[in-house]
């Protein structure tokens, strides 16, 4: 069953540009860190967006996400992702399943300042379903209270249950299709056994803004959590390497990479040592996308420099590797040996570049498609001026490599077969502003 289930979630995912990889298997509990919505590759772990009502049936917005401190203590790391949708959909995790019977454990952390409504989908294929696009969707509604971070775990939840085709994305008429309520172990005993299928557990039904951590996925000492946590950043630093004269112009660099998201417009801060061996402030310069951050010195004596990238919501701060900018003592003469005390600086420049994606698959028979990238929206907020004070407060400029498009829907990729098939697959797009994005739902 498992190898005709993943023909056809391998011919899905190669129809939507999507690679499914196997999940391995897991021997202890494991904790992944997430940078803004950069998820690892493969069915595991994805953002998902989906219909309230109904998995296929997603309203179109475009999603943007938001990476922030908090709110308060983040229940893994730092930060949390966080959106705010217009209402009727639902953004959050999906997870593909070679067992729904031996995954014991699905959930995350939310955080609402106002309270928030979600929408939980379980997939499951049944062992007579083989070879075919038909699977079992479980609806369950769900609810956060309002103020602080709450643990939401589906697996144990009633789900009502309907046949989808996942190769037209649609349900399947007449009263056979209608399975009733049950809970996952009870429907699957009920349909032939275990099989393979997915999860999805999202917020943002009606419209309030929300912030999410700590995706858990597995079996009680085998469950993997996801820390969603903001982008990780290296500076770089570039000057001259040949001594230079007393009081010439010297235009030193800085540049900034990100993982996870776009940092877009950003300011870098140029330091110098000081005799006593600490680090003084000469200027900080606004960066301008494209182009590295520029600014020039005249040093009267020899003098180490350094660019750092402040600590912030959407973003780990960074610093780069010292630069000495030797200066010679006259004319023809060779550089001094120790560190002035004091230099000028004026500047100017520039650098880093933003992109955005936002979240947009369902679950999918081609397990995965590109997510956004996080905002810059610092700590989320109830409502926040950067965005919601759920969501963190800083946007990232950067977003997700990929978008994913509402066409998707889920189908379980683990080891669900169909003919053709669709499964729940993540489409988060979007660039993180001290926030992320990204999504996806259920697709053939």
């Amino acid at each position: 069953m498992r190898r005709s289930l993943r023909r056809v979630l391998g011919a899905s995912a190669v129809a939507a540009g999507v690679i499914l990889l196997p999940l391995a298997p897991a021997f202890a509990d494991t904790t992944v860190t997430v940078r803004g919505t950069s998820f690892p590759t493969g069915p595991a772990a994805q953002l998902s967006f989906v219909g309230c009502a109904d998995p296929y049936q997603r309203t179109p917005e475009q999603l943007e996400p938001y990476v922030g401190i908090g709110p308060g203590q983040a229940p893994a790391g730092r930060r949390s992702l966080g959106y705010d949708l217009a209402g009727g959909d639902a953004v959050g995790s999906l997870h593909y399943l070679g067992s729904v019977r031996a995954t014991t454990v699905a959930g995350m952390s939310v955080f609402a300042a106002d309270g928030a409504s979600g929408v939980s989908y379980f997939g499951y294929q049944a062992p007579a379903d083989r070879g075919t696009g038909r699977v079992w969707f479980g609806r369950a509604e769900l609810s956060v209270s309002a103020g602080g971070w709450t643990s939401v775990d589906v697996r144990r939840l009633t789900f009502t249950w309907h046949e989808y085709d996942m190769v037209t994305m649609q349900a399947v008429d007449g009263a056979a299709a209608d399975g009733g309520t049950a809970t996952v172990d009870d429907f699957a005993a009920a349909h032939g056994g275990d099989g393979p299928g997915f999860v999805t557990i999202g917020f943002g039904c009606d419209g309030r803004p929300f912030s999410m951590d700590a995706w858990r996925i597995g079996a009680p000492g085998s469950v993997t959590t996801y820390d969603l946590e903001g982008l990780a950043t290296t500076t770089t630093m570039a000057g001259p390497s040949a001594p230079v004269q007393r009081g010439a112009s010297v235009t030193l660099r800085g540049d900034v990479t990100a993982v996870g998201g776009d940092l877009g417009a950003t300011r870098l801060v140029l330091e110098r040592r000081t005799a006593d061996g600490g680090w003084t402030i000469v200027q900080g310069v606004d960066t301008v996308a494209g182009r590295p951050a520029e600014l020039t010195v005249t040093p009267d004596r020899t003098t180490t420099y350094r660019w750092e990238l402040v600590d912030r919501p959407l973003a780990e701060g960074s610093t780069s590797a010292p630069l000495t900018v030797r200066v010679k003592r006259g004319p023809g003469g060779s550089p001094s040996a120790s560190p002035s005390a004091s230099a000028s600086a004026s500047a100017s420049a520039s650098a880093s570049a933003s992109s955005s994606t936002s979240p947009t698959a369902s679950p999918s028979a081609s397990g995965r498609t590109d997510q956004p990238a996080p905002s810059h929206h610092a700590t989320p907020t109830s409502k926040p001026t950067t965005k919601p004070t759920t969501k963190p407060t800083t946007k990232p400029t950067t977003k997700p490599t990929g978008t994913p498009s509402p066409t998707g829907s889920p189908t379980p990729s683990a080891g669900l077969s169909a003919s053709a098939s669709a499964s729940p697959s993540a489409s988060p797009s979007a660039s993180p502003s001290g926030s992320s994005s990204g999504s996806a739902a259920p697709t053939p």
